[in-house]
């Protein structure tokens, strides 16, 4: 079974006159999700600087994707809770390079959001595939070790999307930081050694693996 599946919040099939009611849920529950989005942002700059713009259209397209794929559900609820708590988490990275525990003990609670028992196996599997290699790297080559938090919110990651798509998530987010870091430090002659935030990367993998 599919971990990731539309649990409706409305009933499927719906009269003509249902027609405005349901566009009317999709405008409120993308209009909540993006105060909220909006409202991190903020709080993540000082009063003066500007709303930070790639984080919020991120989010944004974000939110609109997942209405567009799973329709006004939970799981589209659930996705929208997974990408604020994700905002928060990067955003925080960026600019502390440190994230709560908090994030990864909310992501475990969140899997547990649309539970199937059946899903466990994959799920805890998923977990250990994420933790087991970084922790033995953290203990054999601490200098080569993710930090913390990275460790912590991959395997709450993979708890909540099981096996498959918790690995496929941890693999994009790492791509994709080597990718961009690589031409970032290239272009603004850095070292390429330099440590670098890597939870906004884990979170374009989380969100692309909850999509697709």
């Amino acid at each position: 079974a599919s971990m990731i599946r539309p649990i409706p919040i409305m009933p499927v099939h719906i009269g003509t006159a249902s027609l405005w009611a349901t566009v009317a849920a999709h405008f409120i529950v993308f209009g909540i999700f993006l105060l909220a989005v909006w409202i991190l942002c903020k709080k993540a700059v000082k009063e003066n600087e500007p709303t930070p713009h790639l984080p919020f259209c991120l989010s944004m397209a974000v939110g609109l994707i997942l209405l567009l794929v799973f329709g006004v559900t939970i799981t589209t609820v659930k996705g929208m809770i997974l990408a604020l708590l994700l905002l928060y988490a990067s955003l925080s990275d960026l600019k502390t390079r440190r994230v709560s525990d908090c994030v990864s003990i909310m992501i475990f609670i969140l899997s547990l959001v649309g539970f199937e028992a059946a899903n466990l196996p994959s799920m805890l599997i998923g977990a250990m595939i994420v933790f087991i290699p970084q922790f033995a790297l953290a203990i054999i080559r601490p200098s080569r070790a993710c930090g913390g938090a990275d460790l912590k919110i991959s395997t709450a990651l993979a708890f909540m999307l099981g096996a498959g798509k918790g690995v496929f998530a941890l693999i994009v987010g790492m791509l994709l930081a080597v990718i961009v870091m690589a031409i970032y430090n290239k272009v603004n002659a850095k070292d390429q050694k330099e440590a670098f935030p890597l939870v906004p990367f884990l979170s374009i993998g989380a969100m692309l693996a909850y999509i697709i």
